[in-house]
């Protein structure tokens, strides 16, 4: 673990991407970081946001990581002091991937591939089974895109990293509003960590998303959330809180039983 900040925030950021134009959802994504209140540590941004939730644009616009993009992302990590954690497409030689991609203020970049691949995502990306943890001034930190959410055995292979914060970027529909909100306060659960729920607003080419972005504690409750719009959530990171959610319901332990 990294050496920890007196006080850290985690937050989510909530908006509604122009589908194709990278550069001004980039823009985007630069205005709400700035806007955030101090000492954020990571801030979680939807799924696919860089090019907005439509396949042709994702696959058009899809990048070698690292590349041009997350070199922008790099900047605004710096400038900002804040991890980012970004939904794109990635280009590989062989394949397209549906990636989150973490930016620390150094510059190091991680990314992470969806596992479980949602109705035509399956012919459009290849999937990437397995975790993918960073360290940060809040612990250690996993990350799941969208449908991911609903496997527990994805977030079971976190609870044994003993994972700190669930980063978890969706564009989640309306029409399963209900689901976002009970599996996002299952995997709180699940792993005794916080989760970081951050969604899709408004409606893209027909498609409504829910918003609905919340942080869960690691006790299951939901600490703070949005419905609509371009909105923050955000919550302190209490490490005590963590270690005492442990104690009181102690799957872990049981776990290695």
């Amino acid at each position: 673990m990294l050496p920890s900040r007196m006080e850290c925030t985690i937050a989510g950021c909530q908006f509604e991407p122009v589908i194709g134009d990278v550069e001004q959802n980039i823009t985007t994504i630069r205005e709400i970081t700035e806007s955030l209140s101090e000492p954020v540590e990571i801030a979680v941004f939807p799924e696919l946001c860089v090019s907005g939730y439509d396949l042709e644009a994702a696959v058009s616009t899809a990048t070698p990581i690292p590349g041009p993009i997350t070199d922008q992302l790099k900047r605004i990590a710096a400038s900002t002091d804040v991890t980012l954690v970004v939904g794109l497409a990635e280009q590989t030689n062989e394949a397209v991937y549906n990636d989150l991609v973490s930016v620390s203020p150094a510059g190091t970049v991680v990314k992470y591939r969806k596992q479980y691949l949602w109705g035509a995502e399956a012919t459009t990306f290849t999937a990437d089974p397995g975790p993918t943890t960073i360290e940060t001034p809040v612990g250690t930190v996993g990350f799941l895109l969208c449908y991911d959410l609903n496997f527990p055995e994805a977030a079971l292979a976190y609870a044994r990293e003993q994972v700190d914060v669930l980063a978890v970027s969706a564009a989640w529909r309306a029409s399963f509003r209900h689901d976002w909100d009970v599996l996002l306060q299952a995997r709180a659960l699940d792993t005794t960590c916080y989760v970081i729920g951050t969604n899709h607003a408004g409606d893209q080419r027909g498609r409504t998303h829910n918003g609905g972005s919340l942080i869960a504690g690691p006790d299951g409750t939901i600490l703070e959330s949005v419905r609509s719009g371009t909105a923050v959530v955000s919550a302190e990171f209490d490490p005590e809180f963590v270690r005492e959610a442990r104690k009181r319901n102690p799957v872990a332990e049981m776990r290695q039983k």
